[in-house]
């Protein structure tokens, strides 16, 4: 019996693990809704047989619903490494500032372009063609005039071909007892071209670098030049006179060691030249700033063919008031000038922006005597204590300022700064009082060598002083005084001077001298010395049309009638009289 009972009880247990298994294949498993209507209606009556109910068609079996898939168990993980340490806190980072911009070079030498100048010229690259009228002595004319102004590398120059047909002429022909007036009408002025230095004047400029760098050369025909500091040539212009047109060239060089400036007031035919060769004898021995600045120079001047006496008039009559010669006056005596100085300098202080440099000066002339000995000339020297100061402070623009104080003494036979900006004029004529040398002696005034070398032997030694001093906002403005005194006669100058740069539409200079007065309050006065003015504008109308303006009152030969002697009888003259000229014209061209 106990065997049978385990049977049986192994064999309910193989029944139930397969029921479960079947009902594991069928779960989900849902009757048909078509069969399960037909079993709630009763269609089969409960105990009839399967044959007797009605046949209906066989439902689909829906599809079996797959078991889901067995949960596979993960792969073990291998052992987690335990967490590395927190790395260290970043050292702070210190901003770092911005590098300053570089300083500005400082600024040296003149802070005007167009100090002692008569001519504006562009700074731009340009090419044009330049119609319009001038006015020079009694004489108007129509001008044609091409230009170009080119900058390569370091190289700036400009070329032009200046031409001009003559108009009107208000000059005396004595042929016709008339004005001239429109007999030349539309004859080319021939004495643009009617000299060896005029053949070059194409060329109207060239030049490398600016004043007192390390090598400049400028070749000009409107430029004025200094040498050193200016005790025998300051400010010098070779075409101040406006029917001049010559070809000056200065070149300068200098290393730490020395170096040399030189002048020529002609490349084609010179009678001035002047030179300074300067040596810096601590530069061999110490390596400092301050040893290289001292410095000592020698200079030397020459004028080959001073006027003495010039030619005047002598037939049909005599007539000292009326200048022979075709450009300028032709000299009838003449004699060599020579003048020669010593210098020395030293930079008492520099920094970026200021440069202090005092110097001493001693300077004289030896004028050799004329043929015939009528005049026999005397030399004389001079002391120039100065100091140079410069500044430079702001940026953008950067702002400069540079002074000259100088005080002086001289003896009677010496002329500070000799060769100055009016002597191509003055050498000729020493001043144009013309009415007081009449009456005095019925004769013109003297040449400047008669005046300062002749005349004035046996005078007491002179005492005098220099003051200049100029502003600039680089590259937009600049501004310039100089005032220069002594009891000397004709040893009273004033200069003031601006000019504009910076405007794109409007670029313009002017200048006003007052020259050789007595006293110094005769620069306030008309009372003795020549009054002067410069002034020249470029006006941008359109990109490619400019309107060109240039004035001067200066020096110029006019034929007129005057009673100089103050008889009542009017004299045909000749002279140097401060005239007014014009040249406005308009230019077709472009600036860039």
């Amino acid at each position: 019996m106990l065997r049978v009972a385990w049977s049986c009880g192994w064999t309910l247990a193989g029944m139930l693990a397969a029921g479960i298994a079947f009902g594991q294949d069928y779960q989900g498993f849902e009757i048909p809704k078509d069969l399960r209507g037909s079993l709630e209606e009763g269609a089969c009556p409960e105990g009839s047989g399967l044959d007797k109910c009605p046949k209906k068609p066989a439902a689909r079996r829906p599809p079996l619903r797959p078991p889901p898939p067995a949960k596979q168990a993960a792969p073990p993980q291998p052992p987690m490494a335990p967490d590395p340490p927190p790395p260290p806190p970043p050292e702070p980072v210190l901003a770092m500032p911005r590098s300053a911009p570089p300083p500005p070079p400082f600024v040296k030498g003149e802070l005007g372009d167009f100090i002692g100048a008569n001519t504006l010229l562009a700074k731009n690259m340009r090419a044009g063609l330049r119609l319009g009228y001038r006015q020079l002595d009694l004489k108007h004319y129509f001008t044609l005039n091409p230009e170009a102004d080119l900058r390569i590398w370091k190289f700036e120059f400009g070329l032009g071909l200046p031409l001009a047909l003559e108009l009107f002429d208000g000059a005396w022909d004595a042929a016709r007892a008339a004005p001239t007036g429109f007999t030349n009408a539309g004859a080319f002025r021939s004495e643009d071209w009617n000299e060896a230095d005029e053949y070059v004047r194409f060329l109207r400029y060239l030049r490398f670098g600016k004043k007192e760098d390390r090598l400049f050369l400028h070749l000009s025909q409107s430029a004025s030049t200094t040498i050193g500091h200016g005790p025998l040539m300051r400010r010098y212009n070779v075409n101040i006179d406006p029917d001049s047109t010559r070809l000056a060239g200065e070149l300068d060089m200098y290393n730490d060691y020395g170096g040399f400036e030189f002048v020529t007031n002609s490349l084609v035919h010179w009678n001035l030249l002047g030179m300074i060769a300067f040596v810096k004898p601590l530069s061999w021995f110490l390596d400092s700033d301050r040893a290289k600045s001292l410095s000592l120079g020698l200079s030397y001047v020459v004028d080959r063919q001073a006027p003495v006496t010039v030619k005047t008039m002598s037939s049909p009559t005599t007539n000292p008031f009326f200048l022979l010669g075709t450009d300028r006056p032709n000299a009838e005596l003449g004699a060599r000038l020579q003048a020669m100085g010593v210098d020395l300098e030293f930079k008492l202080l520099k920094t970026r922006q200021i440069d202090i440099k005092p110097f001493i000066d001693y300077s004289w002339f030896m004028p050799a005597t004329p043929a015939g000995g009528e005049f026999v000339p005397s030399g004389g020297g001079g002391l120039t204590l100065g100091v140079l100061g410069r500044f430079n402070f702001g940026h953008r623009p950067v702002q400069a300022l540079r002074a000259i104080l100088e005080f002086r003494s001289f003896s009677a036979c010496y002329l500070p700064g000799y060769f100055d900006t009016f002597y191509e004029v003055q050498k000729f004529v020493a001043h144009n009082r013309y009415r007081e040398s009449a009456s005095n002696s019925a004769s013109l005034p003297p040449t400047k060598f008669q005046d300062v070398f002749v005349d004035r032997k046996g005078s007491d030694r002179h005492l005098g002083f220099y003051l200049e001093l100029s502003y600039a906002l680089v590259d937009l403005l600049s501004v310039s005084l100089a005032l220069e005194g002594s009891d000397a006669a004709s040893g009273n100058n004033f200069l003031a001077h601006l000019e504009v740069p910076a405007l794109d539409w409007l670029k313009f200079f002017a200048s006003y001298h007052h020259r050789s007065g007595n006293r110094l309050v005769d620069l306030l006065t008309a009372e003795s010395g020549s009054r002067m003015a410069f002034a020249s504008a470029r006006l941008t109308v359109l990109p490619f049309l400019f309107f060109n303006l240039r004035y001067h009152y200066t020096f110029e030969l006019r034929e007129e009638f005057q009673d100089l002697t103050g008889d009542g009888l009017e004299q045909r003259t000749r002279l140097y009289h401060a005239s007014h000229g014009w040249l406005a014209d308009l230019e077709l061209g472009w600036e860039f």
